[in-house]
């Protein structure tokens, strides 16, 4: 929670990152509001430039950014998102959990994916169909499985079992969002993954944490 993570820290150039330190530093970031899936901000510089952000959910992996700055409208991660970023990070704010990449207006910045990140994804997949394998073994010759979890549920237990997460014995919002951040480093796209792992993982979270949440 509350942490800006590296590929979100990529989407931005260096020297707008330490310019966006310096306003924060300054004490230069008034935030109004801060929800889970909504910020506003304002800059207390010239101009006082205003940045919004918006998120479909607090499990989403990008979320769409604005600012009235100049940069921005040429289609830059402005030092003003920047600041705003650093703020909510002091201020531990759900906002930022899980979220690896903006969206500005239509235009996605994503980073380059390297080769660490390209073994670490291939070591999880491969990892996963082992654990799929040694799962399906065991279970020859057994009768049904019985299960305190409703049906949707067991689906979401399985999935994150066959990705190295056994969650059933001891279910908690805690353990899934660490399983959570865990897998969003590998699945989502920017990180080797594909589109579509990103949304099965979002969607098996969504699963659980609905059920824990009653």
């Amino acid at each position: 929670m509350g942490e800006i993570s590296n590929s979100l820290s990529d989407c931005f150039k260096p020297e707008d990152r330490a310019r966006g330190q310096d306003l924060y530093d300054r004490d230069l970031v008034y935030v109004s509001s801060a929800a889970d899936t909504g910020v506003k901000a304002m800059i207390k510089a010239s101009g006082a430039p205003r940045v919004s952000l918006h998120a479909e959910d607090v499990t989403s992996f990008s979320f769409d950014a604005d600012c009235n700055c100049t940069a921005f409208a040429k289609g830059s991660a402005c030092k003003h998102l920047w600041a705003v970023l650093l703020k909510l990070s002091a201020m531990d704010a759900d906002f930022l959990s899980a979220k690896t990449d903006v969206q500005l207006a239509a235009k996605e910045i994503k980073p380059k994916r390297n080769e660490a990140q390209q073994r670490r994804y291939d070591e999880q997949k491969d990892r996963a169909k082992q654990m799929r394998r040694e799962k399906k073994a065991a279970e020859k010759g057994r009768g049904p499985a019985t299960s305190i979890y409703p049906e949707p549920v067991r689906e979401a237990l399985a999935y994150f079992e066959a990705n190295g997460f056994d969650l059933g014995a001891d279910l908690d919002l805690e353990r899934v969002y660490q399983a959570k951040r865990t897998l969003a480093r590998v699945f989502h796209p920017d990180k080797g993954g594909s589109h579509d792992e990103a949304v099965e993982l979002a969607r098996n979270v969504e699963t659980l944490c609905d059920y824990l949440n009653g």
